[in-house]
């Protein structure tokens, strides 16, 4: 089952890579707010995934787990890694400018 927090999420993503797309379109500084968009987005998301979802119920047995704070931010740092990879990987590989070679060298 999918809740709002994740359906807000994906709009927030959509609508952060349609405007990067956009801004890439322009020329001068307007081009770098793409950029801008990226990280708004990552600071919503973090916001969101540390937020706390509701009040905890009062149990009388209560298990605490002392490494779930550490693993949530292994986990969020490693897919703010990935995130900024995958970035790397399309500016330098996808990205790349191809220019033909002549099959012949020209005489002159």
């Amino acid at each position: 089952m999918v809740g709002p927090g994740f359906i807000l999420l994906v709009i927030i993503w959509i609508l952060c890579i349609l405007l990067c797309i956009i801004f890439s379109r322009f020329e001068g500084s307007v081009a770098y707010a793409g950029i801008l968009c990226v990280i708004a987005a990552v600071i919503i998301t973090l916001a969101l995934w540390f937020h706390p979802r509701g009040v905890a119920p009062d149990e009388t047995h209560v298990i605490y787990d002392q490494t779930y704070l550490r693993r949530t931010l292994i986990v969020s740092v490693l897919g703010v890694m990935l995130f900024v990879g995958m970035i790397v990987v399309a500016a330098l590989h996808v990205f790349d400018q191809r220019r033909p070679t002549p099959l012949k060298a020209c005489p002159y």
